[in-house]
């Protein structure tokens, strides 16, 4: 069973943590995997799944404000991106 709302709710925080560093290209992306989770959540869970690989992906970033890694909000960061990887794969 898709924990449609876990994941919307993941997604969001992770969008919102990625505007403070000013990566908006990738909130954006998550900020429509929210609303697709809504419509059809199996093609979006499988759209998030393949975030997560090669150069690039979801598990490369890492947030910045003024050149300096921001160590509290990265740390959310990849919590919420394990959290958000184990709702999809589960």
């Amino acid at each position: 069973m898709i924990k449609t709302q876990d994941i919307k709710l993941t997604l969001a925080r992770m969008s919102e943590l990625l505007r403070i560093g000013g990566v908006e290209d990738w909130a954006q992306s998550l900020d429509k995997f929210g609303i697709e989770i809504e419509c059809d959540p199996d093609s979006a869970v499988s759209k998030i799944l393949t975030t997560f690989g090669g150069m690039g992906s979801l598990n490369d970033i890492v947030i910045y404000r003024a050149g300096q890694p921001l160590t509290k909000e990265n740390n959310e960061f990849d919590a919420l991106r394990s959290k958000l990887y184990s709702l999809c794969h589960g």
